[in-house]
């Protein structure tokens, strides 16, 4: 594996301030096809039988047809042993960089989590955008951050990104990147790692967020059913209506339905398949109040592998799925568990009261109140 030439400003002191700078680190390899999802998906998924006939049974709760639960179902049972058998059959396929970058705040004495994000997309811009650092400042969080097409729409092995990780606390002399828990970010096809790699690392993941998915049915991953999950959608987006909006606002609906996900859905009026300003705010939120829901106070990875709080859905929140018929800002009726009134088997799963209130103003303005902690 070619390493090419990597920066790095570790934590000093800055002046006479006593204040840490902050640590950031980035690294480029050079990586076969054979990692990215849609290598894994052409080499290695069950051969489709026939056409799939459009029929939108899964968003009617039935039984699809056999090409159908192919075709519209990403929960691939795939183990590190078959990845290196395919390779083997048929070679690693060509190379391309692939850019790691890493930055923690300085004044973070131990990093207690790792938001990790595909660069895929608006990826890039989260990366840096200011309320996010703060963010990390506030609750001592990494931030990780990989791009280049062998990995930013999804990877085999999943160790491939536990290595980076080992690799760069080692460089940092931050080892407890090693075990921190991880919080996912994926934009567009970037929902083919967000969503994808809990399936199988729920263990390590406190939760995740497929932004404007691409391919919506990447989300379909019973495996990450008790890791909470965030979808939004924007109204607009052209992937939104392909092959239909209602199949694919249904699949987070499905999940609810058929595996009690931790899962809830937005839709973003009047927006189009990218994020704006408005909508980090709900990310942000999510991020705040799953971290501090799932992750102890007193946790310290440098300690080992750390044990995530298990969520009842029970405990919870509950709120009423946007109506695509009605379109635009809707007041959407919110409760506790016990006390909703709706459907509960399909309706969102909110994590708490007050992450609840975010996403109702969420969907009736588009806006998340300013003073929201």
């Amino acid at each position: 594996m070619k390493l090419l030439p990597l920066t790095l400003a570790v934590a000093i002191l800055a002046g006479s301030t006593g204040i840490a700078s902050d640590v950031e680190l980035t690294e480029t390899l050079s990586l076969p096809e054979c990692h990215s999802i849609g290598w894994v998906r052409a080499k290695l998924r069950p051969q489709e039988k026939g056409t799939w006939n459009g029929v939108l049974d899964e968003a009617k709760w039935g039984t699809p047809s056999p090409q159908q639960a192919v075709s519209r179902n990403w929960d691939w049972k795939i183990t590190e042993e078959q990845w290196r058998k395919a390779v083997e059959e048929n070679g690693e396929g060509k190379r391309e960089d692939v850019r790691f970058d890493l930055w923690i705040p300085g004044e973070s004495g131990v990093a207690k989590g790792i938001v990790v994000m595909s660069g895929h997309g608006s990826g890039e811009t989260l990366f840096v955008h200011p309320d996010l650092r703060a963010l990390a400042r506030e609750l001592d969080l990494a931030l990780f951050k990989f791009v280049g097409n062998p990995m930013q729409r999804g990877f085999w092995p999943k160790s491939l990104l536990y290595e980076r990780l080992e690799a760069f606390g080692e460089r940092s002399g931050r080892p407890e990147l090693e075990h921190a828990p991880l919080f996912l970010y994926g934009h567009s096809n970037g929902t083919g790692f967000s969503a994808v790699f809990p399936a199988t690392e729920g263990d390590r993941v406190w939760a995740w967020v497929s932004m404007r998915p691409g391919i919506t049915f990447q989300v379909y991953q019973p495996g990450a059913a008790r890791v909470p999950g965030l979808v939004i959608f924007g109204e607009e987006d052209h992937f939104l209506a392909r092959p239909s909006v209602a199949e694919n606002l249904a699949v987070v609906s499905l999940m609810r339905k058929q595996h009690d996900a931790l899962w809830n859905f937005a839709v973003e009026p009047k927006t189009g398949h990218g994020p704006g300003a408005k909508t980090w705010p709900l990310v942000f939120s999510f991020l705040r109040h799953s971290f501090k829901a799932r992750v102890s106070a007193d946790t310290d990875p440098r300690e080992g592998p750390v044990q995530l709080n298990e969520l009842s859905v029970a405990d919870g929140f509950l709120g009423e799925n946007w109506d695509s018929e009605k379109g635009g800002y809707q007041r959407l009726l919110v409760a506790p568990f016990a006390e909703f009134e709706g459907e509960r088997a399909t309706a969102s799963w909110l994590i708490n009261a007050a992450y609840a209130d975010d996403w109702r103003s969420f969907q009736a303005r588009g806006e998340v109140p300013a003073e929201s902690e």
